[in-house]
């Protein structure tokens, strides 16, 4: 292998790295798309095509003889983490002005692939919080907004156990929404609120995909039929498992006679 082709290898890694990225973290795939051609282009590989869509990224390149080049990764994980996104967006705009070395690059984006994610202390918190705040939308009382923070923080802890144990996806919502129905029930029996409603649904808010709608969205109006329309089935097969796991929870508080 000569140095031209070792070089486009080791750009084609780079890129790939950056793409997997953003895409494990909830970036869009416009995202992916421009910031691998932004590294490919900072050395030197102009004739460079990308393409990507939920869970595969492909790269191409053509090098001075003609030859293509072309590479894929497989995604097989998805989250949320902007950090990560806008840390590897900054990354590629970075090396696009000041290219570095390829050893320097692939060690920053190890670093960030290797970013711990916010303390669990924090995402309880935050989860609590944004819970209470949804049931002021819905027109709760303080006994809701106080509430709203011991449900918020157990539905997060849930959702961490869930995933640990690695049910699936579909699976983990499913039964995430039926625990917040039970769980907004459970203080309406005990006449602790007066209504279980606005608690439920300022739960269950926490895991509506709004980024993967918002993303969908995005995708479809750029031309990317794909990513959009595969973004968006999943987005509503998550909605789904909302109303699934809530109504179960229902019937079954109906048939054991809860009020």
């Amino acid at each position: 292998m000569n140095a031209n082709q070792q070089l486009i290898g080791e750009t084609m890694d780079i890129a790939c790295r950056a793409g997997k990225i953003i895409l494990e973290n909830g970036g869009e795939t416009y995202r992916v798309e421009e910031t691998m051609l932004y590294i490919c282009r900072s050395y030197g590989m102009e004739e460079s095509e990308c393409y990507a869509t939920p869970t595969s990224i492909m790269i191409s390149i053509i090098d001075e003889q003609g030859k293509v080049h072309t590479r894929m990764m497989r995604i097989l994980s998805r989250g949320i983490n902007l950090c990560k996104v806008e840390a590897v967006n900054e990354f590629s705009r970075s090396i696009m002005k000041n290219p570095i070395p390829i050893p320097a690059a692939k060690a920053k984006l190890q670093e960030i692939s290797e970013t711990p994610p916010y303390p669990l202390w924090l995402t309880i918190i935050a989860a609590g919080l944004a819970t209470s705040a949804f049931t002021v939308i819905f027109g709760g009382t303080l006994a809701h907004f106080l509430c709203g923070l011991l449900t918020g923080a157990a539905l997060r802890l849930i959702a961490l156990a869930l995933e640990r144990i690695q049910l699936g996806y579909f699976t983990t919502i499913l039964i995430c929404a039926a625990a917040a129905t039970i769980g907004g029930w459970t203080l309406a029996s005990a006449e602790i609120l007066p209504e279980w409603w606005i608690i439920t649904f300022a739960t269950i808010m926490l895991l509506v995909p709004g980024l993967l709608f918002t993303n969908a969205l995005r995708d479809t109006v750029a031309g990317d039929l794909l990513s959009g329309i595969s973004r968006g089935v999943e987005a509503l097969s998550i909605a789904a498992a909302l109303g699934f796991g809530a109504a179960a929870a229902l019937m079954i508080l109906r048939l054991l006679g809860s009020r």
